[in-house]
């Protein structure tokens, strides 16, 4: 019982020393207190001027944004007929976005088909470095530069051309 009589002691005190702290007066730390045109007249922009005067136009930057795009065929023959599911696609699409990510090469994936990536970039300049780097990756059948088709070395054609591909993805029964 004693405890309670301590904490309705200092309940009391905190209430009494609250009560008597003024609520809206005013310091003279105050912001309302402060004489801002005085403020202004001390301040001091001398100085200034020059630098003001020595800013060279800003080079205006082109609003627009040039997306380029080189579509991946992923081979989806045998072995590699798990590229017909979404989820397996996918993770191949996060895989190269990373590694590619990690050599400082912005890309975006995106699943435009069965065994499709469309691979979107701005900088015009990496192309061939992209094109180098798909090629040499196991899992890409081919890919299409422009309205050039681009094969790995020792190839001339596709290995599964996209009729192909609309058929295994007919038969693939994929499961919820």
């Amino acid at each position: 019982m004693k405890i309670y009589h301590l904490l309705f002691l200092l309940m009391i005190t905190h209430l009494i020393s609250t009560w008597s702290d003024p609520i809206n007066e005013r310091g003279s730390g105050d912001i309302a207190n402060r004489d801002f045109e005085k403020d202004m007249e001390e301040l001091d922009l001398s100085g200034l001027e020059d630098d003001i005067e020595n800013i060279e136009d800003i080079a205006y930057k082109d609003s627009y944004n040039y997306i380029t795009q080189i579509y991946l065929y992923v081979r989806v023959d045998n072995e590699y007929n798990k590229y017909l599911n979404h989820l397996e696609l996918m993770k191949l699409g996060e895989k190269y976005m990373t590694l590619l990510q990690n050599a400082m090469l912005h890309v975006q994936l995106k699943k435009t088909g069965a065994g499709i990536f469309t691979c979107f970039y701005e900088n015009k300049a990496v192309t061939e470095d992209l094109v180098t780097y798909f090629l040499i990756q196991k899992e890409i059948d081919f890919l299409e530069v422009g309205f050039d088709k681009r094969f790995p070395e020792g190839r001339s054609s596709p290995i599964v051309d996209s009729d192909m591909r609309i058929k295994l993805l007919d038969m693939k029964n994929e499961e919820l």
